[in-house]
């Protein structure tokens, strides 16, 4: 009782698609051959209507700004002691960076070791009173015990 029935269903809107997909399968087709040499001359495998209604892409805008292309500067437009500006702006760079290490540097210095300092500080009497304070506990402890008079 096998119901033979056409699993797709035909519209006119769809036939249209159809038309259009089958051409870009086509076209797909072309592009999935073995490259050509470059010897050989490119061949029309297909016949194209031109009263077909084809979409033509004429521009694409995908909202990234076009690329800018730089053009070197002609040997007129750089002034003739320009090389000598950027080798005194190089000379300013390293002058002004040397003056604000000679002046920042040690006050960020001198914060950091007290930092460290206090830090190394905290953690050596923590130490020590989780390891040696018990020990002189114990000992003291030990020193009153033996000298205790009732305990003779």
């Amino acid at each position: 009782m096998s119901d033979q029935r056409e699993p797709f269903i035909f519209l006119p809107e769809t036939e249209e698609a159809d038309r259009l997909i089958d051409q870009a399968d086509a076209f797909l087709q072309r592009h999935r051959h073995p490259p050509m040499r470059d010897d050989e001359p490119p061949m029309l495998t297909e016949v194209v209507d031109e009263d077909d209604d084809l979409p033509v892409l004429t521009s694409v805008d995908d909202g990234t700004p076009a690329p800018s292309t730089h053009v070197a500067a002609s040997p007129q437009s750089v002034p003739p002691d320009f090389v000598e500006q950027l080798i005194e702006l190089d000379a300013l760079i390293h002058r002004r960076v040397d003056d604000w290490l000679n002046t920042e540097l040690p006050v960020v210095l001198s914060a950091q070791i007290d930092a460290a300092k206090a830090r190394i500080r905290d953690e050596i009497h923590a130490h020590v009173r989780s390891t040696l304070l018990s020990d002189i506990s114990n000992e003291i402890s030990q020193l009153l015990d033996a000298n205790d008079p009732r305990s003779r």
